[in-house]
């Protein structure tokens, strides 16, 4: 049974995944088939004893243990396809999850009479290979397993003695507003408030796109999304590796700012790098490119050694998944349990940098009781226990009208999955303080962008809202940033590589001499692919600048937004190089452009573009400025699924004129 199971899903996997080398490739195929074979001894063989007690024969077995591989492997591949975005207990997904079960027990039974059919010479000669698979099979994992632990990662040298480490704590969809070292009064965020307290809080900081794999990629590369590429949450979308230098490699490859020869130059070993994803962050996008290991929670995946074969082949097959999502049912910290067991083994003897994506301020709004109770109010009887992206859409679409109570509810769970996140930092920087390397690392707590919470009728992210693009950001060192420090100025989330780079003493990534692709483009266009548009943030730090930029720029797939400290304006991408003063141009329904004055409408509810066509005109001249110096054109940004399906839904409620519409993109449902 393990031998036909592990065979079965190990060349599943190998069809899409797992090395490139034939012999490293027969290696996982054959690891694979020995866990399978080793495991299922001890799962069917108690089985098949059970049975025998019981009366039922071999048969019975066959058709048990096939028919539950079967309905497993159903399940976990039709996930993507069956009622996604509701919760695995709906009853729409219980309903095909009882189909499923049946017809894979029917299956099951149906393919129990081949083993009977097998003569008994045949059956010797699948025995020997059968056991020639399993021993040359422990023999890889043997072999495989001594390459994921290099003792020479982040191994402590002349070169990175005086460097920190670094760990970059990412809450998806966190609103700046939430949290108490922001104003909030009523949220319990008392870990981020002491890091506040103990470092730097810029009040001012906004994200450069209003959902995630964009914005991953402008925190990892200090680029604005035309510039690294990764412009949508799909498939198949991939971070530019080209032109594109992610932190982690930077900080295995960066030149140390004012020393020259190779003495003055990172190499692979400086830095051991390891990413702990909750969310949609995936290998599969290219934003983890340069992490020794990475764990992918959310999508259940092992934690992956990438100079391991067999770790990231093993990632893949679907007993190893299928153990993570029931582990993840008994422990909802599973990314930062497994940081801080990595942070247990590694902290103190390695030069390291971590990044940690926290995700339970993102849909479903699903605390864990001990966060949920201090908000929510214990009489509410209403249908909303939880939050998920099927109730995000049933709102859009109005099949689902909430009352005043519900959207309290929605919002209550919202703040408990945040004082959950907070706690999970805190969870962190204990770890390290007891590994007694705490005031030897830079921590940076930040968003990838914030949530709409109701405020303007609508839900979660992919809005151009401030309630989406204000973020929170602070960063904490003792040896290296003041205690206390509040910046007001303007700031960006792609400033955050370029201010890491600074507090460690390493020049920006450069365009190399010989990039070695793009012959078909001019110098001028490569370096415009190569440039980083963040800034650091140390003179605003040290106040020996008032400001770094007058304006900030976000976009999505169908918006533009430019704003400054006192408006902002958002545009479609078809507005870009009109004339304010000319509005026969410009569009009239749920697209047209939207003027606010963020000082004396923070809410943005009032929108000015008809009354003050100076501030617009000046903004639009500023937006197209900075359009035209991106090198990917906005003819490249192209409308996702989930883009029509807002238009129609706008379209069939009958919005007019000036409603206040944004765009979300493909995301992740809580399966994916």
């Amino acid at each position: 049974m393990g031998f036909v199971l592990g065979l079965v899903d190990s060349l599943m996997v190998a069809r899409h995944a797992g090395p490139s080398d034939p012999l490293e490739m027969l290696g996982c195929i054959a690891a694979g088939i020995a866990v399978y074979v080793l495991g299922g001894a001890l799962i069917f063989a108690p089985l098949g004893f059970v049975l025998g007690r019981l009366g039922l024969g071999l048969r019975s077995l066959w058709s048990l243990s096939l028919g539950l591989a079967l309905f497993a492997e159903i399940y976990w591949v039709s996930r993507p396809f069956v009622f996604p975005g509701y919760s695995s207990v709906s009853l729409e997904r219980m309903a095909a999850t009882l189909v499923m079960a049946l017809l894979a027990l029917a299956l099951g039974w149906l393919l129990a009479a081949v083993p009977a059919r097998i003569a008994r010479s045949q059956s010797r000669v699948m025995l020997l290979l059968l056991s020639v698979l399993v021993l040359g099979g422990c023999g890889y994992l043997v072999l495989d397993g001594r390459r994921a632990h290099d003792a020479r990662l982040g191994a402590r040298n002349d070169r990175n003695a005086d460097l920190p480490n670094v760990l970059l704590v990412v809450v998806d969809a966190l609103r700046s507003d939430v949290l108490g070292a922001y104003g909030n009064t009523q949220v319990q965020t008392p870990v981020i408030d002491t890091l506040a307290e103990n470092g730097v809080l810029f009040e001012n900081c906004l994200a450069q796109a209003p959902f995630t794999w964009s914005s991953f990629g402008s925190i990892l590369t200090g680029k604005y999304p035309r510039r690294h590429g990764l412009l949508k949450l799909k498939t198949g979308m991939r971070l530019k590796r080209d032109f594109n230098v992610t932190l982690p490699v930077h900080l295995k490859s960066a030149r140390i700012a004012g020393q020259d020869g190779e003495e003055g130059e990172l190499v692979f070993d400086d830095f051991a790098t390891a990413a702990f994803m909750t969310g949609t962050m995936t290998n599969d996008s290219g934003l983890l490119q340069g992490f020794d290991l990475y764990c992918e929670t959310l999508v259940g995946h092992e934690t992956v050694y990438v100079a391991s074969h067999w770790s990231a082949f093993r990632s893949d097959l679907l007993a190893f998944q299928i153990k993570n999502k029931l582990t993840q049912r008994l422990d909802y910290n599973k990314a930062v349990t497994t940081a801080i067991d990595w942070f247990e083994g590694e902290a103190e003897r390695r030069r390291f940098a971590g990044m940690v994506h926290l995700y339970s301020t993102h849909t479903p709004y699903d605390p864990q009781e001990e966060f949920r109770g201090r908000y929510v109010d214990p009489n509410y009887d209403g249908p909303v226990d939880a939050f998920y992206a099927v109730h995000r859409i049933g709102i859009e679409s109005g099949e689902i009208v909430p009352t005043v109570q519900d959207e309290q509810q929605i919002r209550d769970l919202y703040y408990g999955g945040t004082t959950q996140a907070d706690h999970a930092i805190g969870l962190l920087l204990d770890e390290l303080e007891e590994r007694g390397v705490l005031d030897d690392t830079l921590v940076i707590v930040t968003s990838d962008h914030g949530e709409e919470l109701g405020e303007h009728g609508k839900w979660e992210h992919n809005w151009m809202y401030q309630t989406n693009l204000r973020i929170p950001l602070i960063m904490s060192w003792p040896k290296g940033l003041p205690r206390g420090k509040r910046v007001g100025a303007l700031v960006e989330m792609v400033d955050i590589l370029p201010t890491i780079c600074d507090l460690l003493g390493l020049e920006l990534p450069a365009m190399p001499a010989d990039p070695g692709w793009g012959d078909d483009l001019s110098p001028e266009e490569l370096a415009a692919y190569y440039a980083i548009d963040g800034k650091s943030l140390m003179p605003l730090v040290r106040d020996e600048a008032p400001s770094l930029r007058e304006f900030s720029f976000a976009e999505n797939g169908v918006y533009l937004s430019i704003q400054d400290t006192d408006w902002k304006l958002i545009v479609t991408h078809d507005c870009v190089g009109l004339d304010p003063r000319d509005p026969e141009g410009w569009p009239t329904d749920h697209k047209a452009p939207r003027l606010f004055d963020l000082q004396n409408d923070p809410g943005e509810f009032n929108n000015l573009f008809g009354e003050r066509p100076q501030e617009a005109q000046r903004l639009l001249t500023a937006l197209h400025e900075w359009n035209s110096k991106l090198p990917i054109p906005l003819t490249d940004v192209v409308q996702s699924h989930r883009d029509a399906e807002h238009e129609e839904n706008l379209s069939n409620l009958g919005y007019l004129e000036g409603f206040d519409q944004g765009e979300d993109e493909p995301e992740e449902d809580e399966d994916q």
